[in-house]
Order: C-alpha cells, then sequence, then structure tokens
C-alpha cells in the first residue's frame, strides 16, 4: 500500500517525478530562454526578437517595446502568465455559508473566488438544519490562454513546460454529486440520544485502498476504479476510540443531549444509547498532479453497523450503513492522519443521521408503550410477614448480594417466602441469578416483575420459606437530616452486606411524580439494590445511583420505599 509520505508516489521533495533530470527546474528554465540567434542586417534599426523564430519586426518608439512584450508573452510558451491570480468558481445552494480553506467567504457577483496557486481547496457547506458538505477543488484543466502558447510551438515542446501556479483552471461550478442530508428535527417528545461506544472491528480484506495519480484521473474514473488490500493489513479491532466524543457534539448542536446542569436528567423513558462498530474501511487517496508539493485530498468509504440501545444498554435495534464522507483536502501529508481522522468523522456523521431516519429509529425516538404497559400491570398478592427485621444485625441477614455471570448488586427481602426487590439495571438481560446471602449459602432466583420506567425488580428465592423480611416505609413524608443506612455488597463480593451510615440530604423530583432521596451515605458499584433503612432496620429506600466525577463526594440517590408498592403493584395481604 502506498505510504503517505515525503516519497510518495516516487517523487522527490522538489515536487519533479522520475529520475530523468531533464525535467528538472534547471532544463525548464533554460528551455523558457532559447531564442534564436541574432544576425544585425543593414538597415533593420531598432527591432525587439520575440523569440519565435529568425525573423524580425520593426516598430518605431515605445511602441515598439509595448506591442513586443504582448506578443512575447502571449507566444513565448507561457502565455498563461495572464491568467489572472484568482478564478470565480460558483456553487450551487440557496441560503448558505461557504468556507474556503475554513474560512467563511462572500460570493462576488454569485461566485467564489479561488486563488490559483496549485494547492488544492478545501470548500465546507453550510446550511440551517442539514449536514456540512465538504468538498476539494483542485486546478486540473488547461486555460484557453495555454493553447496559444502552441501557435508558433507545434513541432517543440516549449509549453509543456508551462506549469506555473496559473497555468491550470479549476472546474467553473462546483457539481455536487449528492443531495444535502437534513438532520431529523427533535420536538419535545423525542428521546436524547446519546452515542455509547465507537468500535472498529477490521480483518485484513475489509482494509481496501484506492490511489488515483492526478486530479483528473479522478474526474475521470472515479467510480470505476478498483480497490486493493495490503498484505501488510492485519485485523484491527479497538474496543475504545475517540469518535463518541465528536458524534456527541454533533447531536449536542442539534438538540439531542440535555445539555441543561441538572444533576438527574437520564431516563428510561427519555434516553437512547447508540453502538456503533466500523465493519469495512476503504481509503480513496486523490494526488495532486502527481506531485507531493501540491497536496491532495481523500475521502473514505464505510460500513458501520449500529446498535441503539435502551437505558439500561440493552440491545433493540440493528442497521448497518454504507456512507462514503465528503472530501478532505492534504495540504501538507506530515498531517495526512489528522484529514483522515475528519474523513472517518465525516462518514460516521453520515451514517448516524440515515440511522435516524430509518423509520424503526423513529419509531423509538419516540416510544412511551412501556410506561404504559407498566401502568396497566395486575395487583401482584405477596403474603403478609408476621415478623420483621428490627436491628441493624438483622439487617444484615436479611440482605444480599445479587450475583451473575457479568457482575454483581445488591438486594433484600420483603416476605418471608423469599421475594427480593432490588434495581432493575442489575438484572437486566441477565441469566442464571444468585442470591447469596451473608452465611454465603447461595440461592437461584426467579424474575417475577419488572419496572424499565422507575428501575425496580421483584425476584423471587425458589423453594425458600422462614425468611425474615424487612418492614417497608409508606410514608410519603421524607424527613430531611434523617440518620439513615446503606447495605449493600460496594465493588466487590468479599464485601457483602457492608453498612455505611449518612443522612437523608435532600428529596428531588424526576419527570412527573417520581422522586428520589439524596444521601451522603457511602455508595460504590455494586450497592446497586439495596435497602436504605432507619437505625430500626425500617426499609426507607432502595439504592439506586451516584454521581461521579472530580470533586464529587457524597452524592448518592435512592427510590423511596412507597414506590416499591406503588410502581410494581403489590400489595400485602
Amino acid at each position: 500500500m502506498e505510504k503517505f509520505n515525503s516519497n510518495f508516489p516516487a517523487c522527490t521533495r522538489e515536487g519533479w517525478t522520475g529520475n530523468d533530470q531533464r525535467f528538472g527546474p534547471d532544463h525548464v528554465q533554460q528551455n523558457r530562454m532559447i531564442r534564436p540567434r541574432q544576425e544585425k542586417k543593414p538597415g533593420m534599426g531598432k527591432g525587439f526578437w520575440t523569440g519565435i523564430s529568425a525573423s524580425y519586426t520593426r516598430f518605431p518608439g515605445n511602441k515598439t517595446v509595448a506591442l513586443g512584450l504582448v506578443v512575447s508573452m502571449f507566444f513565448s510558451g507561457c502565455a498563461t502568465i495572464w491568467n489572472g491570480k484568482y478564478q470565480k468558481v460558483s456553487v450551487q445552494g440557496g441560503q448558505q455559508e461557504v468556507l474556503v480553506n475554513g474560512k467563511s467567504v462572500k460570493p462576488q457577483q454569485g461566485a467564489y473566488l479561488l486563488e490559483r496557486d496549485r494547492k488544492p481547496k478545501q470548500l465546507t457547506i453550510k446550511k440551517e438544519g442539514y449536514k456540512e458538505e465538504h468538498y476539494t477543488l483542485m486546478q486540473y484543466k488547461r486555460p484557453p490562454l495555454y493553447y496559444l502558447s502552441w501557435v508558433p510551438f507545434i513541432f517543440t515542446l516549449g509549453p509543456l513546460f508551462d506549469t506555473g501556479d496559473k497555468s491550470y483552471d479549476y472546474d467553473k461550478f462546483l457539481v455536487t454529486d449528492q443531495q444535502p442530508v437534513r438532520i431529523p428535527d427533535r420536538d419535545a417528545h423525542t428521546k436524547n440520544i446519546q452515542i455509547n461506544n465507537v468500535a472498529v472491528n477490521l480483518n485484513a480484506e475489509d482494509v481496501k485502498y484506492r490511489y488515483y495519480q492526478t486530479y483528473r484521473n479522478h474526474k475521470r474514473r472515479q467510480d470505476k476504479k478498483r480497490t486493493k488490500t495490503s498484505d501488510e493489513t492485519e485485523k484491527i479491532e479497538l474496543t475504545q476510540t475517540v469518535f463518541p466524543d465528536l458524534l456527541n457534539e454533533v447531536l449536542k448542536e442539534n438538540g439531542y443531549i440535555d445539555t441543561s446542569r441538572r444533576a438527574i436528567k437520564n431516563t428510561y423513558l427519555n434516553d437512547l444509547l447508540v453502538d456503533a462498530s466500523i465493519q469495512d474501511y476503504t481509503l480513496n487517496h486523490v494526488a495532486n498532479h502527481y506531485t507531493v508539493d501540491h497536496g491532495g485530498m481523500v475521502y473514505v468509504d464505510l460500513a458501520v453497523k449500529w446498535q441503539a440501545l435502551d437505558y439500561y444498554k440493552t440491545p433493540i435495534y440493528s442497521q448497518t450503513t454504507q456512507t462514503r464522507s465528503g472530501q478532505f483536502a492534504i495540504q501538507d501529508y506530515d498531517h495526512i492522519d489528522g484529514v483522515i481522522h475528519d474523513a472517518i468523522k465525516d462518514a460516521l456523521e453520515f451514517g448516524l443521521i440515515e440511522l435516524m431516519n430509518e423509520d424503526k429509529m423513529i419509531a423509538l425516538l419516540n416510544d412511551r408503550e412501556q410506561n404504559r404497559l407498566e401502568e396497566q400491570f395486575e395487583e401482584l398478592t405477596l403474603p403478609k410477614p408476621t415478623k420483621f427485621v428490627s436491628n441493624l444485625n438483622d439487617a444484615v441477614k436479611s440482605s444480599m448480594t445479587i450475583k451473575h455471570q457479568n457482575g454483581h448488586g445488591s438486594g433484600f427481602l420483603i416476605s418471608e417466602s423469599g421475594h427480593i426487590i432490588t434495581n432493575y439495571h442489575v438484572i437486566s438481560n441477565q441469566e442464571n441469578i444468585q442470591a447469596v446471602f451473608e452465611d454465603q449459602s447461595v440461592h437461584e432466583v426467579e424474575v417475577l416483575r419488572v419496572s424499565k420506567v422507575h428501575d425496580l425488580a421483584l425476584l423471587q428465592i425458589k423453594d425458600c420459606k422462614g425468611m425474615l423480611p424487612f418492614q417497608i416505609s409508606t410514608e410519603k413524608d421524607i424527613r430531611i437530616a434523617e440518620e439513615v443506612y446503606a447495605l449493600g455488597t460496594p465493588s466487590a463480593e468479599d464485601l457483602s452486606q457492608t453498612i455505611s451510615r449518612g443522612i437523608i440530604s435532600g428529596l428531588r423530583s424526576l419527570e412527573g411524580d417520581a422522586q428520589l432521596i439524596q444521601t451522603d451515605a457511602s455508595i460504590n458499584g455494586g450497592n446497586s439494590g439495596g435497602a436504605l433503612v432507619d437505625k430500626n432496620g425500617k426499609v426507607l429506600g432502595v439504592v439506586s445511583a451516584k454521581l461521579t466525577g472530580p470533586g464529587i463526594e457524597g452524592v448518592a440517590f435512592g427510590i423511596p420505599s412507597y414506590e416499591i408498592f406503588d410502581r410494581l403493584k403489590i400489595q400485602l395481604q
């Protein structure tokens, strides 16, 4: 595979291809200076040699010099010197902003002025409500003035060395090969979207490339040239990349990410996550007239598998997209990696927008069906306990670790028949769930009912009786600053039935009528689903979450205990 370095593609740093020294800059200069030998003839007077032939023309006075200069330039093998320094290029479209090499420019008489300097121009088109478009323009067409250079040199090669900055033109019109891509509008009922992860999973045969020696060659053979693979390429697997942050910035700009400073804002009904995996990658590299000095451009083709995940990261929909990025100019081959990076990001953006426009994805973004289903739960009657936990020592014995193959959480008993309460996210999409008590006894459990909306789950230990359950408070009058104790298995299983003390720091409102208890009791990963109790072991809440980040300490949350019965539709009789 061609390497992007100073020798690519097979040229010297000075920009002259091949090993034939006749095509070096000295030779060009010598050819431009070739002129016929002058012979002074009687009666000739003042004359001016055009450098075309041995003949001469006589003009009187200063007009001789002026006219001679003009004729000399037009018929000297470098007539394009008279080509303007700038060229007008028209860009189709209505209300839009055009950036050239990152700088916003204004049209002049409906066209944009591009400097003729043999360097690729990066054009970015911005339009409200649409994805940015990226194009690269290069000089590759000979202007009409060039052909005047051939008039006196039909049988010589003089005009071949007319290779100055102004010896080539751009296309007069930027012809786009695709319609502007509209970003779906978000309304008040549309869920937030966040990119959870972008991975790379490429076999050797999935990494391909195309190389075009010139921009002209690319214009002619863009979709005809076959791709190649490299024997040096190995399987590429990356589980994490920088692209989630970059794509989330795009979502944020279009209102799909909540940018408020609220601490508690993500919920099952309001949030959707997306994973992406790059499955196929083709790099298209276009050189600018053979030499690295004149830069080039790249664009990429990607096949990406997208997965929509619910709030608990359970896959609910998948789709594969095939997208092509915009064109990105290479000004300096030392920075080629950054240009390719931008092209990959652009292709991913196209794929994400295509995913968001899928009918199934639109339905998921507006789905509130789970809330309706949970409101229609039938009442579930459990036998009312005859005795309860009455102190913290008993509380430890009636708490357990909820264990499965992918991790663990916490839980607690609410009936003598082995009914357990935990968080839904502890057992979401899991199998072979077990309850491990303080005495290290292990019990198989089954899931009876879950509330995805309110993050609660009701489990039951199979074939188990005579257990000591917790008493569940149904009081909605929660007292701020009351002392509370959190029970659970923080961080690791060998820390099971840990107790930490704190107070109720506040009561926080969520969407609708839901609330969370805020506490400063020490909470860590694995505590989820554990009981939040008073000094007598009475359950006041279910530990559910904790704020993390630099400088954040002692901010954890629990679901009020009265919601256990309300949300899961449980009655004790």
